[in-house]
């Protein structure tokens, strides 16, 4: 910083210092009392310009200096906000702002990183999953071993995966913009309950899974029945892969004074005790997605929890291993949906 640039930012305490000096020398003229020779005053005016010029000269290179370090990590590789020690408060409360602006952008820029690379890893595991049944459809079409029939029910459940896989994507993409696309109205479950399962049939009938359904007919929760719906069906997805063929899977209901429930229950081989507190964590799959369901991709909880708690509710899994597992969709009494608006 240059000595002018200086004087113009510092211009008041010059004005300040120029009337004052002057007031003081009229003061001292006008007071006929006034013994002072006119050397005296001039010898006054001397020290006390001299002691100024001296406070200008030390607070100039004092912030020149200052100026000098902020240029230095200005010009620095590293842009952390590092800065020097502050000369004046306001100069740390500049600092202290910038601290502040700069904790914010780095847990938004954290966030927007960690979404990126959520999208990402989610589109390279669908694009594994997809290619699979695509492989096995066109393998079935070429196939003249089977019978026509079977190879028509084959490929039906082909296509039913293919199906789910890109629901998944597309509930998935829509989960962010989750404001701009839902609506809550009272939602039947015992018709989203059939409607899945018929969804599903062709596996509950190749496995010869038992079907139990205590659903009261008349059941009925504030939901958006689209999203309620996809929920279900990958709850109802994730007991057909993990029960074994001639087992059991049974939809309940149950209600109290706080909440409303719809329960899965199944027989299948359950989870283990150390990978329940984990199983809603992104691209988790734990000891059956490596033991029971080598191409599981640890998504369709992590988006069923995801997509009810925007709907103000929420799953919990309970399970012993090796002896099934029970899931439960809450649904919460007196919701204030406006607030689902915010997510």
């Amino acid at each position: 910083m240059n000595f002018i640039r200086y004087i113009k930012e510092n211009v008041r305490l010059f004005i300040f210092y120029i009337l004052l000096m002057a007031f003081i020398v009229i003061t001292v003229c006008l007071d006929r009392k006034n013994r002072l020779l006119t050397s005296d005053i001039f010898y006054i005016l001397f020290v006390s310009l001299f002691m100024f010029g001296v406070f200008i000269l030390i607070d100039y290179i004092l912030k020149n200096q200052q100026l000098k370090r902020l240029l230095k990590a200005q010009a620095a590789e590293d842009k952390t906000p590092i800065m020097p020690k502050p000369l004046e408060y306001k100069d740390e409360l500049y600092c202290l702002i910038m601290d502040d602006l700069y904790k914010s952008f780095s847990e938004k820029n954290k966030a927007i990183e960690d979404e990126i690379k959520e999208n990402k890893e989610f589109m390279t595991a669908w694009v594994h999953e997809i290619k699979t049944p695509i492989t096995a459809s066109k393998l079935i079409i070429n196939s003249s071993e089977a019978s026509h029939m079977e190879e028509l029910k084959s490929l039906n459940e082909e296509i039913c995966k293919i199906n789910d896989y890109v629901e998944k994507v597309l509930f998935y993409s829509r989960s962010d913009n989750f404001s701009k696309d839902y609506i809550i109205s009272e939602v039947n479950i015992d018709k989203l309950v059939k409607e899945s399962i018929k969804k599903h049939s062709i596996i509950f009938i190749k496995k010869h899974i038992k079907l139990i359904n205590r659903v009261n007919n008349l059941f009925c929760v504030d939901s958006d029945k689209k999203w309620l719906l996809f929920i279900i069906d990958q709850l109802v997805s994730n007991a057909l892969k993990y029960t074994n063929v001639n087992e059991m899977i049974i939809f309940e209901t149950s209600e109290d004074d706080k909440e409303k429930q719809l329960i899965i229950k199944d027989s299948g081989v359950g989870i283990r005790s150390d990978d329940l507190k984990r199983i809603f964590i992104n691209s988790f799959t734990g000891h059956n997605g490596r033991e029971e369901n080598i191409k599981a991709t640890g998504m369709g909880l992590y988006l069923s929890q995801k997509l009810a708690k925007k709907l103000s509710h929420y799953i919990t899994i309970e399970s012993q291993y090796k002896k099934g597992t029970t899931a439960i969709i809450h649904f919460p009494r007196w919701n204030d949906y406006y607030d689902v608006t915010k997510m």
